[in-house]
């Protein structure tokens, strides 16, 4: 049971960190989610961080809640943009132009990034993994307070880089065996026009190997969603 004599103090800043974590969080904090499922998201996680909250020794400012809160979202943000990346990566293989505006996570993805970030969201919602992101928020806030370092910064965008390369490295390689091949015929038939061949073969080579990758593609998104609901700062 929530102690309803609590100081207005605790509860302040419980919802300056819950607003701070939903305003950066995956899905959550993008343009394309509404400000009033935000707050909801906050005040959902405030009765559970007041909780949590240490009294006993102090209770640290509103800035300083505002920076943990913004930290777990922002740690879990960079996690996530590996498939919007990788999604942005794949358009590129196929010559496609980045059109149109990412309805998860915002800014201008071409198809398959949109379908990435679709997918990713579908999934990190489905498995459970905000849920368990919400979770860590919470039983952190019973600790020390946790401003992500440089060092788990860097592990972090490491982390972003190898799951958006395990997305897109197959369409990356079939984009340079199709340049290649295209470049050895032009080169063995100089009557060829190996720049007019070069754009078509590699995109049809990267759609074959994305279809033919999807099952493959879609555990990488899954674990990328379950690596996104465990990142901490």
């Amino acid at each position: 049971m929530i102690d309803q004599h609590l100081v207005p103090d605790v509860w302040i800043a419980a919802f300056v960190r819950a607003s701070a974590f939903a305003a950066t969080a995956p899905i959550a904090g993008s343009g394309a989610v509404p400000r009033i499922v935000r707050g909801a998201l906050a005040l959902t996680i405030v009765p559970a961080l007041v909780e949590r909250l240490p009294r006993d020794r102090g209770l640290a400012g509103w800035p300083e809640q505002a920076i943990v809160g913004a930290a777990f979202g922002v740690a879990a943000a960079m996690v996530a943009a590996a498939v919007s990346a990788a999604g942005s990566v794949i358009d590129s293989s196929m010559a496609m132009r980045p059109f149109g505006r990412d309805s998860v996570f915002g800014g201008q993805q071409g198809p398959f990034g949109r379908l990435y970030s679709l997918a990713f969201a579908a999934l990190f919602l489905s498995t459970g993994a905000m849920m368990h992101l919400c979770s860590r928020l919470v039983d952190a806030s019973s600790s020390a307070v946790h401003v992500m370092s440089v060092r788990g910064a860097e592990a972090l965008v490491a982390e972003s880089f190898e799951a958006s390369l395990d997305i897109a490295a197959p369409a990356i390689a079939a984009q340079l065996i199709a340049t290649l091949a295209t470049a050895m015929a032009a080169r063995a038939a100089p009557r060829i026009n190996g720049l007019m061949l070069a754009s078509p073969a590699a995109t049809a080579a990267v759609l074959v190997v994305v279809l033919a990758g999807v099952a493959p593609a879609i555990r990488e998104l899954v674990d990328v969603a379950s690596l996104t609901g465990s990142t901490a700062p």
